[in-house]
């Protein structure tokens, strides 16, 4: 039995280029473009690894920009195509305006070829103020480019490599704490659970001082289910916070809104510290959002309730005087 795209690949982990050399679809014209484009990569250190079928992974500085891909993943459409997530550019409108890129965007969104259209596995998205349908996530794709779109497609990058993001390793952390006493996470909080007292390793995540693992709130059994997401944290002695922060993790998807109690007892009435409406911008990789309790008092136990039905979180942080 022969073995399948997928199969062959898995195996062999494909180099982008020596594929495009060898495709006898492509005009020489088309083959300069891509090479052109991985001359661009290695110029900016974006590196380009096979990751799935007939994708390659597009990194710079750990961070995922974007895949290149030839066809549809499994199968070859006589294509290839730059693919190129938005969600971190959408936050800056007015770069996107000024750039001419918003007719670029609308005319490159990337629609879903592979589920199905009637029940698209993204469904549909507002982008710069206009609506799209069975789109998969928010991303373009510029298939085939021509030396216009390839330099369009870099444009879109170039802003990307010059946002600031933090890193696992090396997260941004937010200035308008200095001053004060961050709790040590690992030693002084625990009894993480639900309001039921349910624990699990989701949950704890939150409290490891370990920017690499992350609190999950997504459709996946194991993980944290729904739209709405409690977590209840006994500190070691009773302890009057000033602030708290949320830290993003490897995605930009964040909560939509929250709010911040505190409890003197395990069976006492709560009180509301603060609350959010919505997450600050920009939204970046590994970086810390810290808010201010306007009147705190000593508590020993911390409830925050995080809404959203997909996001991530990879700490929070706890801070006294």
């Amino acid at each position: 039995m022969s073995e399948s795209i997928a199969q062959a690949q898995k195996r062999t982990k494909p180099i982008f280029e020596d594929i495009i050399a060898t495709r006898a679809s492509m005009s020489n014209e088309e083959k300069q473009v891509a090479l052109a484009f991985l001359d661009y990569c290695n110029a900016k250190n974006i590196t380009y690894k096979w990751s799935s079928t007939n994708r390659w992974t597009l990194k710079a500085k750990s961070k995922t920009i974007g895949y290149i891909c030839i066809g549809v993943r499994s199968h070859d459409d006589n294509s290839w195509r730059i693919l190129l997530d938005l969600k971190e550019l959408l936050q800056y409108e007015d770069f996107i305006k000024k750039e001419g890129l918003t007719e670029i965007i609308y005319k490159n969104v990337n629609y879903c070829e592979s589920c199905n259209h009637k029940n698209p596995c993204f469904g549909a998205a507002t982008i710069l103020g206009k609506e799209f349908r069975n789109i998969c996530g928010v991303c373009v794709s510029f298939k085939n480019p021509n030396a216009e779109s390839l330099d369009n497609a870099c444009k879109i990058i170039d802003f990307r490599l010059a946002l600031s993001h933090g890193t696992a390793s090396r997260p941004i952390l937010d200035p308008i704490t200095d001053g004060l006493t961050r709790i040590d996470n690992k030693l002084r909080v625990n009894g993480i659970s639900d309001l039921a007292g349910n624990t699990d390793e989701n949950r704890d995540n939150l409290f490891n001082s370990k920017y690499n693992n992350y609190f999950y709130a997504g459709p996946y059994e194991h993980m944290s289910t729904g739209d709405s997401h409690t977590i209840v944290f006994e500190l070691d002695n009773p302890t009057e916070l000033k602030m708290y922060s949320l830290v993003t993790g490897l995605r930009l998807d964040v909560p939509n809104n929250w709010a911040l109690y505190g409890t003197i007892s395990k069976d006492g009435a709560w009180t509301l510290l603060d609350s959010q409406t919505e997450f600050p911008k920009p939204v970046t990789l590994y970086t810390e959002k810290a808010f201010n309790i306007d009147e705190p008092k000593t508590y020993q136990y911390y409830r925050i309730a995080l809404n959203g039905s997909y996001f991530v979180l990879s700490q929070i942080h706890l801070y006294t005087m």
